[in-house]
């Protein structure tokens, strides 16, 4: 955001305010463009190789008594979700868990990103708490929302799960076409309201 003083128009008059353009990031992580659709099937597939997948002691044998009371690993994940997606609705804590959804495993993540030399990474997470914050402040309303609506929370968790997963880059999808237009549309409103106050005086 820039405060300049616009350069005079001939004849001592002052000239009107140069349009501005949105500018575009260099980054290469947005430039990772992926469809919803896509990316949800590529989230399903993943999620089911790693079901099928050994992860340890415990997982292991929570695997082998989830198939020896008729519940196929493919089942699991589907199980899961359609617990978390009642107590979401119904459940005390429902806004607890939909933030510990959206802000636990991209914490995790963010820590990992500052780890590495490299800057990418930091860039995804980067853009994804910047989406996050917008969203947040739409927890304001959250009692109002509810008083008529009472899946928010169930959409609001699936929403942050599909910002984050590096299959659906929902992030960068989400910044592109509503952060980042909120953010130049302030901006310009800043810049229109000191160039004004400028010329009064």
């Amino acid at each position: 955001m820039s405060f300049q003083q616009p350069s005079g128009a001939p004849g001592g008059g002052a000239s009107a305010e140069p349009p501005r353009v949105r500018p575009q990031s260099p980054r290469a992580a947005f430039q990772r463009h992926v469809k919803p659709k896509d990316g949800i099937v590529m989230a399903q597939s993943d999620m089911h190789n790693f079901l099928q997948q050994s992860h340890g002691t415990l997982f292991d044998e929570a695997m082998k008594y989830a198939e020896s009371v008729g519940i196929q690993r493919d089942q699991v994940s589907y199980l899961i979700f359609a617990l978390a997606a009642v107590y979401l609705i119904f459940g005390s804590a429902a806004r607890l868990l939909c933030n510990l959804i959206g802000f636990g495993y991209p914490t995790y993540a963010s820590v990992l990103a500052i780890r590495t030399k490299g800057t990418d990474d930091d860039t995804v997470w980067l853009i994804y708490w910047t989406c996050f914050a917008v969203l947040y402040l739409v927890d304001f309303f959250s009692e109002f929302i509810l008083s008529f609506f009472p899946f928010y929370y169930i959409l609001k968790a699936c929403f942050l799960v599909y910002l984050y997963l590096p299959q659906t880059q929902g992030s960068v999808m989400f910044y592109d076409n509503v952060v980042d237009p909120l953010v130049f549309f302030v901006d310009q409103k800043l810049d229109e309201y000191y160039y004004n106050k400028k010329k009064v005086q």
